[in-house]
């Protein structure tokens, strides 16, 4: 009986379904990395254009720029495909006496 349990493990370690599961990746926060340098400071600002890189400060992501400027362009294509880019909406036009008079002009005839 022993033997059939350890086929029974075996199997159930090399089945298809163990390739098939997602890998479990870290969340941004933990692999927040310099692109250029490769320290993780408290604070990394993305590359506005594509997002997927992260730089500590100007200066490193100026010197790193010949580098990535090459894939940028089309990781952004890829971040736009999966993102709604965030659009600033406008206020609503003010009130002004110009307007009120106006309308007071239209109901009064």
């Amino acid at each position: 009986m022993s033997d059939m349990a350890q086929a029974d493990a075996s199997a159930a370690s090399s089945s298809p379904q163990d390739a098939n599961e997602p890998s479990v990746q870290p969340s941004p926060e933990e692999t927040a990395k310099c692109a250029h340098c490769g320290k993780a400071p408290d604070a990394v600002k993305e590359c506005n254009r594509c997002h997927s890189v992260s730089y500590c400060n100007k200066d490193c992501q100026k010197s790193h720029f010949k580098a990535h400027k090459k894939e940028c362009a089309s990781l952004a294509q890829a971040y736009m495909s999966k993102h709604t880019p965030k659009l600033a909406s406008r206020a609503p036009p003010k009130e002004t006496n110009r307007n009120t008079g106006f309308k007071k002009w239209q109901f009064d005839t």
